[in-house]
């Protein structure tokens, strides 16, 4: 078994090509000392037949299967796998994904359920906050926890919430706001205290809540169905100075009059664009972004959302900034969850709230049966735990031992590691007792966990072990081409010209025939024809011969012309030898023809210099597979694919 230090844990992307072929199942093709399984083989194979137009065997498709492992074998004996580029994108590749793999989709799903299901609201509230940094000391959190407790016992028995914001919260802006921070969606908040704001009943107090800032209290004053978006323009009197209790009546009297105007039929925008003192709207008719409830003052806002038609306009509205006359342009509600599922992707990965999944991963594989927990000695460390007064007492008492406390596949932790790494951490402490210890005993098993997990992925999942493979493959094999057949083709002209004048047949275009071609759709008809063909042989007086014979002239059709064609085509026509643009392949009846067939000349090799650089690297390959299966011998067991 391999010992873990706990306190030296990292992750390390350790795959090599022997590890990745590494199979329990069958071997299948073994190329010099390198050897690839069945079910490797089925894995690509089941992949190619579901494309379009795949109609291969599995015996046929062994041959290119020998074909591409043997490139990647020539690949690694020149060393390309070992190139510091190729291990760095191999490496990016396998980590992404790896965490694509190493997740509970389902706990993704239902994370994103939940999310939208709070977008469907928008909550006013307001919070005490007592701050805590993530990595505190244990005495530091107990007297942060002490104080935010104290303080919500205050508020439970009745003591006004603001008031102890002003007093006891450690949020900076909680002296000018009393804690009062307005209205909030989904995704406006770190998540556990979004989670704690949308469980509060309106009224009420949550319980306390622990965030990256520290320790929260919330008192949730209002919960609102979430109007999605509006855009609106607006015309504005603004105060010389903004403030809660400004009163200046000019300004009033001023909105008073450009609203009776409107009343009167005055255009809106020309309005704003004379009256308003939002220079930034004013020029565009008084037309402002988009915005939802919580982005906008809330007065503001509100009036805003009570327009219930596009056109309708407000009454002058009042806010801290002045007077306000708004008009609605558009409004966008919160759309279906599949509507919103990639706003609500985007918005988890954002705030870390999709490590649920990652987490749910973990957490699922520390209840299967390769994680196994030690109960005696966990047992030993709780009485340890209990008779101990301080963290010294414990750490002193508790022996070394290499007795294992956990272990996940060959992987252990043994007392001694558990003990060494709880000392090293330093946020134990002892005076928790058995929960403290479980505590402890859960976050360096999920350590553990998502250790072998990512470290040994290709081990315990085939699905990521063969799609890594495949990239694996396809740069090595991308490179390698690239030395041995891409590179440089099109330079070499000479090698060009002579490839051209030796297959000088693939850039003949095929015959034609000129003259006569029917098709026959009767099948009495086409007996007839067959028994004449027989006889005499179908050639001239084609046309004729049909009318002497058809009962009804919709039994067959000619056509005079030019034809895509072919040599060996003889009477009727077997349109599998026709050339892939001749109309006649798509004739739906049995087709004959009579005229004469004419030879195509090359076509110049100034016109086909694109094919011919794509049939010259075609050959090399082929040239080049044939030399590699001289040189490797490989051995294919097609026994395999019969069973």
């Amino acid at each position: 078994m391999r010992r873990i230090v706990i306190t030296l844990l990292t992750v390390v992307l350790m795959v090599n090509s022997v590890a990745l072929w590494a199979q329990k199942d069958h071997t299948i093709l073994t190329i010099g000392d390198q050897s690839f399984s069945s079910g490797e083989f089925w894995h690509v194979y089941n992949k190619n037949k579901h494309l379009p137009g795949f109609n291969e065997s599995p015996e046929d498709f062994a041959e290119r299967f020998i074909n591409y492992k043997l490139k990647v074998v020539e690949a690694m004996q020149q060393g390309l796998d070992t190139l510091p580029s190729f291990k760095s994108e191999f490496a990016k590749y396998a980590n992404d994904l790896k965490s694509a793999f190493m997740v509970d989709s389902a706990a993704v799903e239902s994370m994103a359920m939940q999310a939208y299901s709070n977008m469907q609201q928008v909550v006013n509230a307001s919070h005490i906050l007592v701050t805590l940094s993530p990595n505190s000391p244990p005495a530091d959190t107990l007297k942060a926890f002490g104080l935010i407790s104290e303080v919500r016992e205050k508020a439970l028995a009745g003591e006004d919430f603001n008031e102890l914001a002003v007093r006891f919260s450690q949020d900076p802006s909680a002296v000018n706001n009393q804690g009062k921070l307005g209205y909030f969606s989904a995704f406006r908040m770190i998540y556990p205290f979004e989670k704690a704001a949308f469980t509060t009943p309106v009224g009420t107090i949550s319980d306390i809540v622990r965030t990256d800032f520290g320790y929260h209290i919330i008192k949730v004053h209002e919960k609102l169905p979430n109007p999605g978006k509006i855009r609106v323009a607006h015309i504005m009197k603004m105060f010389d100075k903004p403030g809660e209790h400004t009163d200046n009546p000019t300004t009033k009297l001023a909105i008073d009059s450009i609203y009776a105007e409107l009343q009167k039929g005055a255009p809106f925008e020309k309005l704003a664009a004379r009256y308003s003192d939002d220079k930034n709207s004013s020029g565009q008719g008084g037309g402002m972004r988009a915005f939802t409830l919580p982005e906008m003052v809330p007065e503001f806002a509100l009036a805003a959302f009570e327009l219930t038609a596009d056109g309708a306009v407000s009454e002058p509205i009042r806010t801290d900034y002045g007077w306000h006359i708004i008009k609605r342009l558009e409004h966008t509600p919160v759309g279906s969850f599949k509507e919103e599922y990639a706003h609500i992707s985007n918005m988890m990965s954002r705030d870390g709230r999709s490590d649920i999944g990652t987490e749910a991963y973990i957490s699922s594989k520390m209840k299967g049966t390769d994680y196994h927990l030690a109960k005696e000695a966990v047992t030993r460390l709780y009485a340890y735990a209990e008779e101990a007064g301080d963290n010294d007492v414990f750490f002193a008492s508790v022996p070394r031992a290499d007795e294992v406390l956990l272990s996940y596949y060959e992987d252990v932790v043994s007392v001694s590691d558990f003990i060494n790494h709880l000392e090293s951490e330093g946020s134990f402490d002892v005076m928790g007792g058995r929960m403290a210890i479980d505590k402890a005993i859960d976050a360096i098993a999920y350590q553990l966990v998502s250790q072998v997990e990512d470290r040994d992925l290709a081990k315990h999942n085939l699905k990521y072990k063969y799609l890594v493979n495949e990239y694996f493959d396809g740069l090595l094999i991308f490179e390698i081409s690239n030395n041995e057949i891409w590179q440089n083709v099109g330079k070499d002209t000479l090698a060009l010209q002579a490839h051209y004048n030796d297959h000088l047949s693939e850039f003949t275009p095929a015959p034609v025939l000129k003259g006569t071609v029917c098709e026959v759709v009767d099948k009495r008809l086409i007996k007839r024809m067959i028994k004449r063909a027989d006889k005499a042989g179908v050639g001239d007086n084609l046309v004729q011969i049909l009318k002497d014979n058809a009962r009804n002239d919709k039994h067959y059709n000619c056509e005079e012309g030019t034809f895509g064609f072919a040599q060996q085509a003889g009477n009727p026509v077997d349109k599998n030898l026709l050339p892939e643009d001749s109309v006649l392949k798509h004739y739906q009846g049995t087709v004959y023809w009579e005229g004469e067939i004419v030879e195509s000349d090359p076509l110049p090799y100034e016109e086909v210099v694109g094919q011919v650089m794509s049939s010259f690297q075609q050959w090399k390959e082929e040239q080049w597979v044939l030399g590699l299966r001289e040189k490797y011998q490989p051995v294919f067991s097609y026994g395999l694919l019969k069973k």
